[in-house]
């Protein structure tokens, strides 16, 4: 496409002063101008769109350059007649008795700031030259995603603030752009190249139009936990799932398990691995595809893979002790998401079960929190973008939760309902400590926990809040290696499946100021040691008093070649290392291959 604008631009003699407003107040700066407008000229003649949008239009002058460029089009322009931004007060109406003369042209008096979207169904191209502040661009963007095969970004070079903010849009929204090409011209111009896709319904109704949004390239690339899946194909997942499944295991022992909206799978296998019978239901069919990879060959014989809708009775079995919905509440309107409680509340009521819900973003951080941090980072003369949505959150985020509305719909279904609020940096939130309006405005996640009986909170906040370990309990925990390598290359990374054992007094997690990890030392064979401080495991599974618990062990290998001993240890970060828990010494030969 470049070389078809340049050919273009080339052959132009286009001339916008010809038609220029002989009263504009920047007439000092036409003969600079010429150059620009022949460039946007060339791009209509390349592109020969049918139906243009413009956001900004002044005194018509880009209007008239596209117009001119592929004189059959038809354009709209929206603009705000306002004097900020380059604008000017009747400007409009000047360029509208200007274009109509001889073009098929539309103006709207609009600010597009206040749009949720643009008027018209879809565009070839939309023209991007309004509120040049950064913001203004940014939800321009926004906008013109939705509905425009190309978009043109006026002003990309213009300053700072917008180019950061054109920037920050292409990499939070990838997923949208097909490809783009930057013009050093007077302003700078972006063309940018949208995928065919892009040119969906968003639908705030209801989600069953968006289930063909749910792909492959969404789950591996955008859906959170996709870099984990990536390296361990579920072994190990983030924060959000894994602290949704240890909630789970403080509720109960469990034995029947539905898993909703599955995604991946992580938390299906999760369960499975534990014993329990799963249900993993997903609507899409990439998931479904995902989850069979997720699950290990042992595990699929406790799993039902059901690929079909939660708000359908036909894909459930009979009854259930526990269910997790994470990160799916947001992607169903409000009736979805009430039927689905109501589904789930009968489910679980014979075995007197709890529902787990994850909710992310809690709304009230993009209404209350973000605009307070995007002030402070004006204040410094930095840019931060109002609303921080990638292409498929704002695609398939149609609830975002309300807290308050979120444990009021719970409550409709469920006798016992907590909530509280959470981010990636401390699960437990204002369960584990005193929050303030600014802490729950700050806060970017929501837990809740609706069941048919009381509801422990005590239990669930002291998962969160790991104690030092007295010397008594340090002593109560054992590990056994199930199995090692008998060799590895130099620095080679692998796995290593322990056993672990404990009676002390209360659960071992990795949450808190003191996280219990799994580590290791390296020694060699002179007993020297030679790696004291080794890779950090989080606890998958949070250890039960009195139980055995499987957990898996990231280990590196020594640097050099030779014989070494392997002691895997439990360390609890800002305590200390507990050496003296029970764990043999295994050989291991480092070989370079």
């Amino acid at each position: 496409m470049l070389n078809e604008i340049l050919k273009a631009y080339q052959t132009c003699t286009y001339d916008f002063r010809v038609h220029a407003c002989a009263e504009d107040p920047l007439i000092d700066f036409f003969d600079e101008w010429v150059a620009y407008y022949r460039m946007k000229w060339a791009i209509a003649r390349a592109l020969a769109p049918s139906n243009i949008l413009e956001i900004g239009v002044r005194y018509g002058y880009s209007a008239r350059a596209f117009l001119e460029g592929s004189p059959k089009a038809k354009l709209i322009g929206i603009d705000a007649d306002l004097p900020a931004f380059g604008g000017q007060p009747g400007a409009v109406d000047w360029a509208e008795q200007s274009l109509t003369a001889q073009f098929n042209v539309s103006i709207i008096k609009m600010n597009s700031q206040n749009l949720q979207r643009l008027p018209g169904d879809t565009f070839d191209l939309i023209h991007v030259d309004g509120q040049q502040d950064g913001d203004g661009t940014f939800h321009d963007l926004d906008l013109a995603s939705m509905q425009a095969r190309y978009i043109l970004v006026d002003g990309y070079h213009w300053t700072r603030d917008n180019f950061q903010a054109v920037n920050e849009w292409l990499w939070l929204n990838k997923a949208a752009v097909e490809s783009t090409i930057a013009i050093p011209s007077y302003a700078g111009e972006l063309l940018i190249r949208t995928k065919d896709t892009n040119l969906v319904s968003f639908a705030p109704a209801g989600s069953p139009s968006l289930a063909s949004a749910y792909t492959t390239d969404y789950y591996l690339n955008d859906c959170g936990g996709y870099k984990e899946w990536r390296c361990s194909k579920g072994e190990r997942i983030d924060p959000r799932l894994q602290a949704v499944a240890h909630v789970g295991m403080t509720l109960c022992i469990p034995h029947r398990v539905v898993d909703l909206g599955a995604g991946r799978g992580e938390l299906t296998r999760f369960f499975a691995q534990q014993g329990a019978k799963v249900t993993s239901i997903d609507y899409s069919t990439d998931a479904v595809q995902l989850i069979k990879k997720t699950l290990d060959t042992e595990g699929r014989t406790n799993v039902n893979i059901v690929c079909g809708s939660v708000l359908d009775l036909n894909v459930y079995d009979e009854n259930y002790d526990l269910a997790v919905a994470s990160d799916i509440v947001e992607h169903l309107s409000p009736i979805e998401d009430d039927l689905l409680y109501k589904i789930i509340s009968k489910k679980l009521k014979k075995n007197l079960g709890s529902l787990v819900v994850h909710s992310a973003p809690n709304l009230w951080w993009y209404r209350y929190g973000h605009p307070e941090e995007q002030k402070a980072a004006k204040k410094i003369g930095c840019w931060l973008p109002r609303i921080r949505r990638t292409w498929y959150e704002r695609l398939m985020h149609i609830n975002e939760q309300n807290p308050r509305v979120l444990k009021r719909q719970l409550s409709r279904h469920f006798p016992y309902v907590v909530l509280w609020f959470a981010d990636f940096q401390s699960m437990g939130g204002s369960l584990i400590r005193h929050f303030r309006i600014a802490d729950f405005r700050r806060a970017t996640s929501l837990f809740a926990v609706a069941s048919h009986q009381p509801i422990n909170t005590k239990k669930i906040a002291m998962l969160f809040s790991m104690p030092p370990l007295s010397e008594e309990d340090a002593l109560s925990l054992s590990l056994q290696v199930v199995k090692t390598p008998k060799q590895v290359k130099p620095l080679e990374e692998f796995f290593v499946p322990v056993r672990v054992t404990y009676f002390g007094e209360n659960w071992l997690t990795s949450y808190g100021k003191h996280p219990i990890h799994l580590s290791y030392h390296w020694a060699d064979e002179a007993d020297t040691i030679v790696v004291f401080d080794g890779l950090r495991t989080p606890l998958q599974v949070p250890v039960r008093p009195d139980q055995e618990t499987r957990c898996t062990v990231r280990v590196k290998a020594p640097e050099r070649p030779g014989k070494f001993f392997l002691r895997v240890l439990p360390v609890q970060e800002m305590v200390r290392w507990h050496d003296k828990a029970n764990s043999f010494v295994q050989e291991i030969e480092v070989k370079k291959l």
